[in-house]
């Protein structure tokens, strides 16, 4: 399963349909460190997932399938858009990241490229 590596843009081509991509959100290792993205202690306990293109349309239900979560990791089964109004170009992702503190965490990933090859 593809996993999103930070620097690489995920391309979507016709005929991709359910691929998924795994997205992790790893804890800092102590109260001083910054080598995660979720603060000491805290762990996610949901999370909510929605797409936009750059026209600033959501189009959350054309390109993300599903989306869940399983401790830091939020699996994406991402689609090739078939809706009319779906255009090639980029769009971009936003995870909104409820932690057990019930505090929210928002990450935006805006590498997500829509194209027909």
């Amino acid at each position: 399963m593809p996993s999103f590596d930070g620097y690489k843009p995920i391309i979507l081509q016709p005929l991709d349909s359910s691929t998924p991509y795994q997205f992790g959100f790893s804890a800092c290792s102590a109260t001083t460190a910054n080598d995660g993205s979720i603060p000491y202690n805290l762990t996610i306990s949901n999370s909510s997932v929605s797409c936009h293109g750059q026209d600033k349309l959501d189009y959350t239900t054309g390109i993300i399938g599903n989306s869940s979560h399983t401790g830091w990791v939020t699996t994406l089964l991402l689609c090739y858009p078939t809706s009319a109004g779906a255009l090639t170009g980029t769009y971009h992702i936003t995870f909104k990241l409820t932690l057990s503190d019930a505090s929210i965490k928002e990450f935006d990933f805006n590498r997500l490229i829509v194209r027909n090859l």
